[in-house]
């Protein structure tokens, strides 16, 4: 995989971004993208509840890395994320042609990887990227668990 090896130490970061976006109210996702020397070049939290349906954790890390950058190519660069992005945001990280995706655990309902996967396996979207799924999943899944937990016994008490 492009960039360094998967790191535990950009997923905590990722992970605690996630949390900062739950305190807010917001789904816990949190992303982080890394360069090919381990620099963290942008970080992201889901926004889209108080802000647009756009801001996803995904969309402002790599928002975040090209406000910055002259060039929009991403290659060599590696996005951590604390769920399965969806395909808004996979689609996202195909035209910043990104180096590769770390994902914490698997979002079965919006989760997009196996459709984009699909896609490359039919030809389509030339530009393809290694996924690692996996790393600190429990962490990452029992965060969601609990802020979906609070959310529906927050509706059932009103």
């Amino acid at each position: 995989m492009p960039g360094p090896p998967p790191s535990e130490s950009f997923m905590h970061l990722a992970l605690e971004l996630a949390r900062g976006a739950q305190r807010d109210g917001e789904v816990p996702v949190g992303a982080v993208v890394v360069d090919a020397s381990g620099h963290v070049l942008g970080e992201g939290r889901n926004r889209a509840e108080h802000e647009s349906p756009l801001h996803h954790a995904e969309i402002s890390a790599l928002s975040a890395v090209l406000r910055t950058r002259d060039r929009w190519s991403l290659g060599g660069s590696t996005l951590y994320a604390t769920a399965e992005p969806c395909l808004m945001c996979l689609g996202a990280m195909v035209q910043a042609r990104i180096g590769g995706l770390v994902y914490a655990c698997a979002e079965p309902r919006y989760g997009g990887v196996a459709v984009l996967q699909a896609l490359w396996k039919e030809g389509r979207y030339p530009h393809r990227f290694p996924v690692l799924s996996g790393l600190m999943e429990e962490e990452s899944r029992a965060l969601l668990q609990e802020f979906f937990r609070q959310r529906r016994a927050d509706r059932e008490g009103a």
